[in-house]
């Protein structure tokens, strides 16, 4: 899913940054593609749940690019916890990755966005955080934290013409390009009205919509992607 949405704002014209935790070929892999495509682009390591990681990456990005004007906190950690059997240690580490990292993002980023005259944040939520789901009370804890933050942050950050927004998809096909080549059981889904699951250009057309003055009076809303699920 963030490989699609790094691609697609590329495709836009945009110099891009991918960032992962640890897999190092992986991201340069994608800064390869978005640079087929005639943008800058730069792969980097960081881990969001560490400030001082995230304020190295983001000091190396204005100084390879000189400015950050959109910021895409795709990051998701969602482990199966029993919540009688898990520890304090994997609270945290739900917490470090989904909240605390748009956080520390968010704040190494803005004053950047702030000096150019504006941004936009969009933060990534999940289904099960409106839902709610068994073994998942660090993720929906951690995800509807985001989801306040977003809120906050719009009305903060909105004299400074920075949008902030919350996307939340459904379930997704990851190795679908498009439509006709999608796997057979991704389709067909009586519980999704639309009837399939999505592929990653669906949510990365979202990320780019939100990232552009297409939605420049937009923000602090909440995005549900998801081919129509509801129940929540």
């Amino acid at each position: 899913l963030g490989r699609a949405g790094v691609l697609e704002l590329a495709r836009r014209g945009a110099d891009v940054v991918v960032n992962a935790r640890s897999n190092r070929q992986e991201a340069e892999s994608v800064a390869r593609e978005a640079e087929s495509l005639g943008v800058r682009a730069l792969a980097l390591l960081a881990d969001v749940g560490d400030e001082e990681q995230v304020n190295r990456m983001v000091d190396e990005v204005l100084t390879q690019f000189g400015r950050v004007d959109v910021l895409i906190n795709n990051v998701g950690f969602r482990p199966l916890y029993p919540f009688t059997e898990m520890t304090t240690a994997q609270w945290r580490a739900v917490m470090a990755a989904n909240l605390d990292g748009p956080f520390f993002c968010a704040k190494a980023c803005i004053p950047s966005m702030i000096a150019t005259g504006g941004g936009s944040i969009i933060n990534l939520s999940g289904v099960a955080s409106f839902a709610g789901a068994a073994g998942r009370a660090a993720v929906c804890a951690s995800k509807m934290g985001a989801l306040g933050l977003t809120r906050a942050l719009a009305v903060e950050l909105g004299p400074h013409k920075i949008r902030v927004n919350y996307v939340v998809p459904g379930g997704w096909d990851e190795q679908a390009t498009s439509l006709d080549d999608m796997e057979p059981e991704s389709q067909n889904l009586q519980r999704i009205p639309l009837g399939r699951l999505g592929i990653p250009q669906e949510l990365a057309n979202l990320y780019a919509f939100l990232a552009s003055d297409e939605s420049s009076y937009i923000t602090g809303q909440t995005f549900h992607i998801n081919g129509g699920v509801n129940r929540y």
